[in-house]
């Protein structure tokens, strides 16, 4: 027996309530499409829903709510504007609302903030809808209909939120201090258990993903706490800059982990790891442990005493790399506690020791995937509207209508065409229900309460639909299909042969969106994680050629973007440590750059080796583990040659280091394995040892 939540109850009872009140202040003001309150009720509230499978943390909804008001306020315009130039030119319409709904299109591909994305997502079918209906009602009735439905969703819009505010509203924001520190505690132990002892790459892989999803969950929580509550929105440039400085700690353990690996390597490594133990193990069983507990300071690593004459000078680099990466994740870790201090406590004094200024951000735009999801949009709908106009179809306009939204919808879906199949089929269900609705139940029944309880009961049964993974797509087109049929308006008009019309536009207007993606597939996930991989490597061959250093701010988000959009596309394990491997390789290369002028007479070499090596990765050319070796024998050679330049920082010299230690572990092994092993690498022979100065 399926059972049903006490969640999924409330959540049916807000979106029941919402609605018969939409419905009733709709008619009592006597508004011109009381269903549009109604669609915007269900929108708002059940699309959350899909993602979610219960009530949505109150944040989305108020987020969601004010991007739909703005975006259907933008759309009306739009629509105006294009009946206005087009209204009687059917093949300039077209292409202009078609144009329309690609630039929208293309924007929410690109934008990475989900509001704006929705805004500019409603901006693009709320003008077809506006227009449309105005085509095939009456271009004379244009202001009404856009100011009718621009009224109405902001009806349906604040009838929603009410009830999700009255009604056991859930804040997801109060998450953000747990969510917190299971990152923090989830990093000590990744750290403590790398300082203990060696971990194979498979063990490192897993935990790194584990790391990863406590950092999407603390995620999740700080983007709600701006729409959710005033207490904490003092702490929003601290959230917002502990989001990047919690991905930095993630490839800060990472890199500690290789200093640790090559630390090992030295006869003396273990006696130098066993004064940093000493100095930071008891601290970081504190923050694994005791969550909530007072920061203290972070603890200091004292710098190693050691006789020049008689440490090796690889033991000294290798020691002083691992004691600078350290103090790295130390340093992040008191970060992120004293963030946590500051959430449970507003009125500590360590509130004002916090950030205060953002980090400046910069995302990895996938513009051929905007660009192909704009182009597939503007071509169905044309080729869609051809079909109207041309065959004179009174009701074609509504077949346009659901097509523009569903393309639009679900355009950022895995796949989008399994999606609106399952719409399909919903729609079906809400044409035979809103037959039965129009014709045998509203003729016999009089009076506002059985017409809201005649309403509510679909809507309930959609509702808790919804929630359900399996037929959450059915759940949501039934209601949407059945509030667009239900011309409340004239709800006793019998007409059946409009009523199929209708029906049956709903339908082809289905079906074309699911041809629309079956027919022009977007790129796989594969090919999309292929194609990330490949902008790594093409960051990472700039960076070594440009003569100018970016922003390391900037730089970091660049790629923390691309491995969360991995991580979201369904990377493997070894996609997401390649990824990780790359990012620590990018600003190995960064650091060694930023330090060029401690380089001494060996500056010139070491800057044309790394331009020789990013011009092979611009070439494209396959480079083989044998050549990563090579490479990494050479930057070791380096290291060998810089052991001896007493005037050359410790710091330069480790970097050098961990930079041969990253290229021996290949991390361009698994990118080879995928190209065509049929071809031979084109640049495989052994080099000679760069010139040492």
């Amino acid at each position: 027996m399926l059972r049903i939540s006490t969640d999924h109850w409330l959540l049916a009872l807000r979106t029941v309530l919402a609605v018969w009140l939409a419905l009733f202040l709709s008619l009592r003001l006597d508004l011109y499409q009381p269903a549009w309150a109604i669609l915007a009720v269900m929108i708002v509230t059940l699309q959350p829903v899909m993602f979610t499978g219960g009530t949505p943390p109150i944040g989305i909804i108020i987020g969601r709510s004010i991007a739909r008001f703005f975006g259907t306020l933008f759309g009306a315009v739009a629509g105006l504007v294009l009946i206005a130039l087009f209204g009687q030119q059917p093949m300039l319409y077209l292409l202009f609302a078609g144009a329309w709904l690609a630039f929208c299109m293309y924007w929410v591909m690109l934008e990475q903030d989900e509001y704006w994305g929705y805004v500019m997502m409603l901006s693009g079918y709320t003008a077809t809808l506006v227009s449309l209906t105005a085509l095939g009602t009456g271009v004379d009735d244009i202001w009404t209909i856009a100011q009718a439905r621009f009224t109405e969703t902001a009806l349906g819009i604040g009838c929603g939120l009410l009830m999700h505010v009255l009604i056991a509203p859930r804040f997801g924001s109060r998450d953000l201090p747990g969510a917190l520190s299971t990152l923090l505690s989830d990093a000590a132990d990744d750290t403590l258990a790398a300082l203990d002892a060696q971990r194979p790459h498979e063990t490192r892989a897993q935990h790194l993903k584990a790391l990863l999803s406590r950092h999407q969950r603390f995620e999740k929580s700080r983007g709600l706490t701006r729409l959710e509550t005033r207490r904490l929105s003092h702490f929003i440039p601290a959230l917002d800059r502990f989001a990047s400085d919690s991905l930095a700690l993630i490839t800060a353990i990472r890199e500690l982990e290789v200093a640790l690996d090559y630390l090992r390597e030295c006869d003396d490594g273990d006696h130098w790891l066993a004064h940093l133990r000493e100095d930071s193990v008891a601290w970081l069983r504190a923050v694994a442990q005791h969550r909530e507990a007072t920061p203290e300071g972070r603890p200091t690593l004292t710098p190693f005493a050691w006789d020049t004459h008689a440490v090796a000078p690889r033991s000294r680099v290798r020691a002083e790399l691992v004691r600078q990466r350290l103090g790295e994740v130390l340093g992040l870790l008191q970060h992120g506690r004293q963030l946590r201090h500051a959430l449970e406590k507003p009125a500590s004094s360590r509130v004002h020791s916090l950030p205060r200024r953002r980090r400046s951000r910069a995302t990895h735009n996938e513009h051929f995937v905007a660009r192909y999801n704009a182009l597939r949009v503007f071509v169905a709908f044309v080729l869609l509207g051809q079909f109207w106009i041309h065959s004179g179809w009174q009701s074609g306009y509504l077949a346009m209508m659901l097509l523009g939204v569903f393309t639009m919808l679900f355009a950022k879906a895995p796949n989008p065409a399994a999606v609106v199949y399952q719409f399909l089929w919903g729609t079906l269900a809400a044409v035979t229900l809103g037959g039965i609705l129009l014709f045998l139940i509203f003729p016999i029944i009089s009076g506002f309460p059985l017409l809201a309880i005649a309403i509510g009961i679909p809507v309930m049964i959609g509702t808790l639909l919804t929630t359900r993974p399996r037929w959450a797509a059915m759940g949501l087109s039934g209601a949407v299909t059945l509030m667009t049929l239900l011309n409340l308006h004239s709800t006793y008009t019998f007409s059946p042969a409009t009523y199929i019309n209708g029906g049956v536009a709903s339908i082809i207007g289905t079906t074309t969106a699911m041809l629309t993606y079956s027919l022009m597939r977007q790129r796989s996930p594969a090919e999309r994680i292929r194609t990330l991989m490949g902008a790594y490597w093409q960051g990472l061959a700039r960076l070594m050629r440009e003569t100018s250093l970016p922003n390391r701010a900037r730089l970091e988000s660049r790629l923390y973007d691309r491995l969360g959009r991995i991580v979201a596309l369904g990377g493997s394990d070894d996609n997401v440590r390649e990824a990780v491997d790359l990012h620590a390789l990018a600003l190995c290369v960064w650091r060694i750059r930023r330090l060029r002028e401690a380089l001494g007479p060996h500056r010139a070499d070491i800057e044309d080796w790394l331009d020789d090596i990013g011009a092979r990765l611009t070439a494209h050319q396959h480079h083989a583990p044998a050549v990563w070796e090579q490479l990494s024998d050479q930057a070791r050679a380096w290291v060998d040659t810089l052991y001896h330049e007493p005037k050359i920082p410790v710091a330069t010299v480790g970097e050098m280091a961990m930079l041969g230690h990253l290229m021996r572990t290949a991390p361009g092994a698994g990118l080879e394995a995928q190209k065509d092993t049929s071809t031979p690498p084109t640049d495989t022979h052994r080099e000679e040892a760069p010139h040492a100065g």
